[in-house]
């Protein structure tokens, strides 16, 4: 539609009807989007009494992955999951943006220095191979459960599932 709409000359009766197409297209993507966040912020708010997020920052993010993170709604889903969560008489928590949370052992909280490519790695102190990702969830998790505990909101953390 795009390129449709470039090769139109500007102004002529087609034009208005290709970018008013376009702009209907725009808006079914952006009503997707839309449903899709809502659907996702039910679901994290709805499975657990206890929500930990990370504040992330997605300015700084755009300026090295651009359109990749611009297209993503992370801005909306964290206001959408923070708002749900209150309704549902949920706990809602941010870490710090300055909080390591990304190459830490999930088993014995070692550090590693881990470049962005690597989404695999071997504990140098444990022998714990984990994957980046979920290494970094439990690391968030459990940094939001000492915070909680900390501030007098979370008296008593219930054990995790397996």
């Amino acid at each position: 539609m795009q390129v449709q709409l470039s090769r139109r000359k500007q102004g002529s009766n087609r034009w208005h009807k290709t970018k008013s197409r376009l702009n209907t297209l725009h808006g079914k993507i952006s009503r997707q989007r839309l449903a899709f966040a809502h659907e996702i912020s039910c679901t994290i708010a709805k499975s657990s009494d206890i929500i930990v997020f990370e504040d992330l920052n997605v300015k700084g993010m755009q300026q090295f992955n651009g359109a990749m993170v611009n297209d993503n709604v992370m801005g909306m889903l964290t206001e959408l999951v923070k708002y749900k969560a209150e309704v549902n008489g949920a706990v809602y928590h941010e870490i710090g943006r300055y909080v390591k949370s990304s190459g830490l052992c999930s088993c014995c909280t070692h550090e590693h220095k881990l470049g962005l490519g690597i989404r695999e790695f071997e504990c140098e102190k444990c022998g714990l191979v984990q994957c980046r990702d979920l290494a970094a969830a439990k690391s968030v998790a459990n940094t939001g459960e000492k915070e909680l505990i900390a501030n007098g909101i979370l008296v008593r953390a219930l054990p995790k599932s397996q």
